[in-house]
């Protein structure tokens, strides 16, 4: 990485650790409306072939991972099992399938997203600093105008993109003002996951706000505590400059008793 980068930069290009691997997972959240909310056959067969190349991009850094670290002894195999198990379910999501969704399908898929959605989490947002404060605001931003997007897309209630960016706030904000509600099984699915990155990335937002005023105090207070202990360590060195004094003056002393001692 060059070294004209600022630090706080470094630091936030260093949270996509796994660009692939991030790659193919955000794949897979357009492959599955294509499915959802595909009206066509061409829709549905591009939402299986996206759902089968998000497969082989995370079966792609699966494999990088595990060679890299495959001769460590202390292997943490948790992620690595989460990403099997999204390759498992891409590669069964982008099976063909006509009709409309059972119980059971339906159950795999929502379970495939939450699966999918957890693993993005651990790959951004458990990195984020106090530091990062600017970074999370730009990426609150970029989820808003994607979700507008999506919105805009998928519900038929919004007929521009100003109104699914509108509809993405309310939602992801929680506020419910009614004016726009999602109203197809697609649109409402999108607006629970919405709501559930709205909690974590606000959460997010408030507490790197919070933290940045403790953080103030915090160094404050570790600037009275340096302040203190550079005069007590003033103190102490003029301490021990007084007893280096008193000891020469009593080794003085003992050689002039010594002498007058001698004399007699």
């Amino acid at each position: 990485m060059s070294r004209t980068l600022y630090p706080m930069t470094q630091r936030f290009i260093a949270w996509f650790s796994h660009p692939i691997l991030l790659c193919g997972l955000l794949l897979s959240i357009p492959a599955f409306y294509l499915l959802l909310a595909g009206e066509t056959d061409v829709y549905r067969k591009i939402g299986h072939g996206t759902y089968i190349f998000s497969a082989l991009i995370i079966a792609v850094d699966v494999y990088l991972q595990w060679a890299k670290n495959r001769h460590r002894r202390r292997r943490r195999h948790g992620k690595l099992i989460m990403d099997a198990i999204i390759i498992i379910g891409c590669v069964l999501s982008g099976w063909p399938t006509s009709g409309e969704w059972g119980v059971i399908e339906w159950l795999l898929r929502l379970s495939l997203c939450t699966v999918i959605l957890l693993r993005m989490a651990t790959l951004l947002l458990q990195k984020l600093k106090p530091s990062h404060l600017m970074q999370v605001i730009g990426l609150a931003l970029l989820m808003l105008s994607t979700a507008g997007a999506g919105f805009y897309w998928l519900e038929p209630n919004v007929n521009s993109y100003a109104n699914g960016v509108w509809l993405a706030f309310t939602t992801v904000a929680t506020v419910g003002y009614g004016d726009i509600v999602p109203s197809t099984p697609a649109s409402k699915i999108f607006a629970v996951f919405i709501v559930l990155l709205g909690y974590a990335m606000f959460s997010i937002v408030t507490a790197n706000i919070a933290a940045l005023f403790v953080g103030e105090e915090e160094k404050l207070f570790e600037r009275e505590f340096h302040a203190d202990i550079r005069v007590l360590t003033r103190e102490v060195q003029a301490l021990r400059e007084e007893l280096r004094q008193r000891d020469k003056i009593m080794l003085h002393l003992q050689e002039q008793l010594d002498r007058h001692e001698g004399r007699e």
